[in-house]
């Protein structure tokens, strides 16, 4: 079967547990938050006085649709002296991170292949078991690979002082939010492309340019739609996509500069609150 698109709202397939996969690796010493809390990773960086890597593994640990966690990073010792991650034992794999998120996602599907599998990031301390849930059930019936995305109206209606970086399709304008499903070895196929545009990262040209000039024209004039993204993106990955979309505004909400370390340490103090 040649790739298609599937949207949201489908029923999930029958599997058991996912695998996740909690992306821990290093950007380099001019990461703006690692420099800011004044530690090496990223993942390190305290909020409300932890480690924002120990928020994402207890949502993963704690997500009923979550078996095997497996986490990567350069240094898999600072992880494991972690108390959320002691306190998980064989649960858990340490998985040392490659130069490259794409290739540090390849590396760990080549070695443990564990699919249907969950990758997400160190940086998304707001994930909750309550996002993955909803987002593996709303996962589409026969695709490979799906990205759970928040709309621009769903983020601001709960944020509207938070700062995203938006894909504007003709029909809606998304933000991603650091998860992603891979139901079947076929969705590796999606990590490969993904590498192949890391290679081009420094030339933005060259990676729209990998979609088709059709596509990034009609992006570029606003009349592309979510669907037709879909399709191009699985063109060219061979692989069968889709998209979910979260009912969580926070969803979208990751750390990539100080303003958000603020802002999600601010959410998660009230959370604690409450």
């Amino acid at each position: 079967m040649g790739p298609s698109h599937v949207l949201f709202e489908r029923p999930n397939m029958s599997q058991g547990k996912f695998t996740a996969l909690v992306m821990a690796g290093s950007r380099g010493p001019s990461d703006p938050v690692a420099q800011y809390c004044g530690v090496s990773h990223k993942a390190l960086a305290p909020i409300a006085g932890r480690p924002m890597v120990e928020y994402v593994v207890e949502a993963v640990a704690a997500a009923p649709s979550v078996g095997k966690i497996i986490l990567v990073i350069e240094k898999p010792e600072l992880l494991a002296a972690l108390p959320s991650v002691k306190a998980l034992g064989d649960r858990v794999e340490l998985m040392e991170a490659k130069p490259s998120p794409s290739w540090s996602v390849t590396a760990t599907l080549d070695r443990f292949a564990p699919y249907p599998a969950l990758v997400t990031t160190a940086d998304h301390p707001l994930l909750t078991p309550a996002m993955i849930e909803e987002f593996v059930a709303k996962l589409p019936k026969d695709v490979d690979v799906a990205a759970l995305v928040a709309r621009d109206r769903v983020i601001q209606a709960e944020y509207p002082e938070t700062k995203r970086t938006y894909l504007r399709f003709s029909d809606a304008a998304v933000s991603g939010c650091n998860l992603f499903a891979l139901t079947n070895p076929r969705g590796r196929n999606a990590v490969a492309f993904w590498r192949r545009l890391e290679r081009d990262r420094k030339k933005p040209w060259k990676m729209a340019w990998s979609l088709g000039p059709r596509t990034i024209v009609r992006f570029a004039l606003r009349r592309l739609s979510m669907r037709n993204a879909l399709d191009a993106v699985g063109r060219q990955s061979d692989v069968r996509a889709a998209v979910v979309e979260s009912s969580f505004g926070t969803a979208a909400i990751d750390v990539d500069k100080a303003a958000d370390h603020v802002l999600v340490e601010r959410i998660l103090r009230g959370r604690a609150g409450s």
